[in-house]
């Protein structure tokens, strides 16, 4: 009895231990009988297939809707089990899901199949594992195939066991040829890069690059990049090396001929005569030697710094336009050198890749000369005007001059004096009070005319002068050298520059005599105004009283003629002194001069085969000297006119031929004390009267610019005895003594 009821409880131990592994279980159990009859499930089994466990006990499951389990329940009766692994469709609650089945058949004590046992496992994750891994190889193996890099798969044996397309288009070798070989294949030539590279297989377990160069299949050399991975098991064992492989060999040719190109660039742009620079966020990152020397500065100085060092301040947001990519056309800007001196420069630029962030590439140059040359020019032109105005002024003023001239010295040498003896025989004739007092009024009334007339004829003589002056200045550009007076064009360069220099100072000359020099008036006159001129702009304003500008003439030790100019102005320094004679050098602000004045005059000089020399000091003495000194012509030195040759005193016949009448008309007045003058307005005239008259003793023509031409053919058309009585009257002789000596020479 005790041992009946110990095998009960070991029973119904037992029976618990199976039923909390049946109910614990975890995929889904149930049983079934001889009949096919659901007789007992596992709280999984009703999870799995989402239904209720009242619905699924005693379900008859030879009416199941997915019949594709049948075949492994069924197997099962017949004693042996059963798989399917695939979807089902529960007819309860409709649901797909993907099942491993497992049937076993369960027997009786007897081992008969009294029923059958099923294990469902939901396998439906890990079948869609499983065909994205399909899916995953399918799309690696398409990968492969079409990549552009070529894949090459090594074993650990340092074979090759997997080749793609790419490989083979890269080395030549067919997949046929490749799989199977060795390194050597496509490392023919470097047999220490072969056994490193089976090394490193052995190895490496991390990513590894490597460059090679390699002979292909027809001979070629190539150089490849290749990135190597190991491949590992596992167990964490290398199974082999996957490399992927770039040819570089055209890229590293185009780098080769990139870098060529940008140190010969480089090799330009250092070299270049131009400044060139470049600019990002308004700062020089590049500067070329040109530029820093341009600027007088250090490139080392520059390079970093902002534009405002070396920009003007009017001028930088137009360079920062053109960093922006606002403007990329030619204009000019102004820089400022390291002494402080503005310089301009025309630019044009383009952006370029310069480091990471790029920047602006300026190409300069110095225009500053050629704005300096210009404006020259400029001047030049408006120069040539006024010379051009100065000479028909002077021509026209220079006309009525002549008479105006001639018969002032008319009255004043012959109607005055003989209205001056008929008073005298007036005077001694006896008279009456009140006549005597009428003769008294009218000598004083002649001495006040003759008074007038002085001032008249002085007068005259001031615009004579200018006139001559003028009609210099007017022929500056005429290249034709003769023996001049140095010192009169002297005087006249002062006349005409005394309105600028008396604001300033006043005027000492200090003359002594010198020799007669081979030049071009104008020319010289240009040099001396220049000189005269810096000699006013030296001295401040403010006390012409006390400054002076001492012009100085005399002989040289070599027999030159030496023109001197000192003033009592500010001084030049001993560093700018050397440069006076530079082009576009100067010591006044740049408003007020170019630069060109004594270069100019340093070469009207040394052409003339002088020589021409600044001194200048400063302090409480300053001062500038300028020495000017001329070859002189040996032997001719300025003098006073040889007499005038007197002729008899009988009354001779002349023709006067004046266009413009009114010199001759003065002339007959002049001259009517011994000679008559038949005066023709016209050459045409003067012919047809010669051809009727040819006993005039001389003839008078008047020369003016306008008619030179009638006058050659009218001297050409005269037989030899008439053409030898002919005189020239030159616009500025209008004195009688000099129409006398003309006339003298032609009879």
């Amino acid at each position: 009895m005790v041992f009946d009821e110990d095998v009960g409880a070991a029973l119904r131990e037992s029976e618990e231990r199976y039923r909390t592994l049946f109910d614990q279980a975890p995929f889904g159990v149930f049983i079934y009988d001889r009949d096919y009859t659901l007789l007992d499930c596992n709280e999984a089994f009703v999870e799995l297939l989402h239904a209720a466990y009242e619905k699924l006990i005693g379900l008859d499951m030879h009416k199941l809707r997915d019949q594709r389990v049948l075949p492994a329940i069924e197997r099962v009766l017949e004693g042996e089990p059963g798989v399917y692994e695939g979807p089902y469709e529960s007819m309860i609650s409709g649901i797909v899901v993907d099942v491993l089945l497992r049937t076993s058949p369960l027997r009786d004590a007897e081992g008969d199949v009294v029923g059958g046992l099923g294990v469902v496992e939901d396998v439906t994750e890990r079948q869609r594992a499983l065909r994205a891994l399909r899916s995953s190889e399918q799309r690696m193996k398409l990968h492969v195939k079409n990549s552009p890099l070529g894949v090459v798969v090594w074993n650990v044996d340092g074979r090759i066991e997997e080749w793609n397309d790419a490989a083979t288009r890269i080395f030549g070798f067919s997949a046929r040829e490749a799989i199977g070989a060795g390194a050597e294949l496509v490392l023919p030539d470097d047999k220490d890069a072969v056994r490193a590279f089976a090394q490193r297989m052995h190895r490496e377990r991390q990513g590894d690059r490597g460059t090679h160069v390699h002979r292909t299949k027809d001979g070629s050399r190539i150089e490849c990049v290749w990135y190597d991975t190991a491949l590992i098991d596992p167990l964490g064992q290398t199974i082999g090396v996957a490399s992927l492989v770039e040819d570089i060999t055209e890229r590293r040719s185009a780098e080769d001929a990139l870098r060529r190109s940008e140190a010969q660039f480089r090799t330009l742009i250092e070299a270049a005569p131009d400044p060139i620079f470049v600019l990002r966020d308004g700062h020089f990152v590049y500067v070329n030697p040109a530029l820093a020397a341009y600027l007088g500065r250090d490139a080392a100085s520059l390079t970093g710094a902002g534009i405002e060092v070396a920009v003007q301040p009017e001028d930088q947001e137009a360079l920062r336009a053109r960093e922006r990519g606002d403007d990329h056309g030619r204009s000019e800007i102004r820089l400022l050198r390291n002494d402080g001196a503005a310089l301009t420069a025309e630019i044009s630029s383009i952006r370029v890749e310069h480091g990471v962030a790029g920047g602006c590439l300026v190409f300069a140059r110095d225009v500053t000369e050629r704005l300096a040359l210009q404006a020259r020019l400029r001047q030049a032109d408006r120069m040539i005007s006024v010379g051009t105005l100065a000479a028909g002024v002077a021509h026209e003023v220079n006309n009525p001059l002549a008479y105006v001239l001639a018969n002032v010295a008319h009255i004043e040498n012959r109607r005055l004096p003989k209205l001056g003896e008929l008073l005298d025989q007036l005077a001694d004739a006896p008279l009456a009070p009140e006549d005597a007092a009428t003769l008294e009024s009218a000598r004083r009334q002649v001495a006040d005319v003759a008074e007038m007339l002085e001032i008249v004829r002085e007068g005259a003589e001031r615009v004579r002068t200018i006139v001559r002056d003028l009609r210099s200045f007017a022929r500056a550009d005429e290249e034709l050298r003769r023996p001049i007076d140095a010192q009169r064009v002297l005087e006249a360069t002062l006349a005409l520059a005394q309105n600028e220099i008396r604001k300033v100072a006043r005027v000492e000359r200090r003359f002594e005599a010198m020799p007669l020099v081979l030049a071009n008036e104008g020319r010289l006159a240009q040099v001396f105004m220049n000189i005269l001129l810096n000699a006013a702009h030296a001295i401040p304003a403010g006390d012409p009283q006390r400054n002076a500008v001492v012009v100085r003439t005399g002989l040289g030790p070599a027999g030159d003629a030496r023109i001197e100019v000192s003033d009592t102005g500010t001084g030049i320094d001993q560093d700018s002194l050397g440069r006076v004679f530079d082009p576009f050098f100067t010591t006044k602000p740049a408003s007020d001069g170019s630069g060109l004045g004594l270069w100019i005059c340093h070469g009207i000089v040394t052409a003339l085969g002088g020589t021409i020399q600044v001194d200048s000091r400063q302090g409480e003495q300053s001062g500038t000297t300028v020495l000017v000194s001329l070859p002189g012509l040996a032997g001719e030195f300025d003098s006073e006119p040889a007499p005038v040759r007197k002729t008899p005193v009988r009354r001779r016949r002349a023709l006067a031929i004046d266009p413009q009448v009114s010199a001759a008309r003065s002339a007959r007045a002049a001259l009517s004390d011994t000679w008559d003058l038949v005066i023709a307005e016209s050459y045409a005239e003067a012919a047809m009267l010669l051809e009727k008259d040819r006993t005039f003793d001389a003839i008078l023509c008047f020369l003016r610019e306008d008619t030179d031409t009638e006058f050659a053919d009218f001297e050409r058309g005269l037989e030899r005895p008439l053409a030898a009585r002919v005189s020239r009257v030159p616009p500025a002789v209008t004195s009688p003594e000099s129409l006398r000596a003309l006339l003298s020479q032609g009879v």
